[in-house]
């Protein structure tokens, strides 16, 4: 590095050396055959299946998808007043994480996606 190097450092320019690579954002994708889910599944298509029972376990969930995994929520066993909560919940997660919702049965079944996953057609 010389001497104008020094200088636009100290404006804080960097060096094309220096500067931190950026970060691709990961692309991964899920195939999810539509269709009805007979029993309580634990996973469909590799994808896990929580079933919340309480408020409380919502919080875990939401760190599932916030460490960059996929995650399927049921709200089929749940309460409606339950239900209602988990979804708001995970709406507030989506937009804070830039994650993505998508339906897979009506009323039932969604599934959240990290930012950079989408489902394959």
């Amino acid at each position: 590095m010389g001497i104008m190097g020094k200088i636009f450092g100290a404006f804080g320019f960097e060096n094309e050396e220096k500067s931190k690579p950026k970060k691709n954002k990961t692309k991964a994708s899920f195939k999810i055959k539509h269709g009805k889910i007979k029993s309580r599944a634990e996973e469909i298509d590799g994808v896990p299946v929580y079933y919340p029972e309480s408020y409380l376990q919502v919080k875990d969930f939401a760190d599932i998808l916030k460490s960059g995994n996929p995650c399927i929520i049921s709200i089929e066993y749940c309460e409606k007043e339950l239900a209602e909560r988990v979804l708001s919940y995970f709406e507030g997660v989506c937009f804070a994480l830039n994650a993505s919702m998508h339906e897979l049965e009506m009323g039932k079944l969604y599934l959240y996606l990290p930012e950079g996953m989408e489902i394959e057609n």
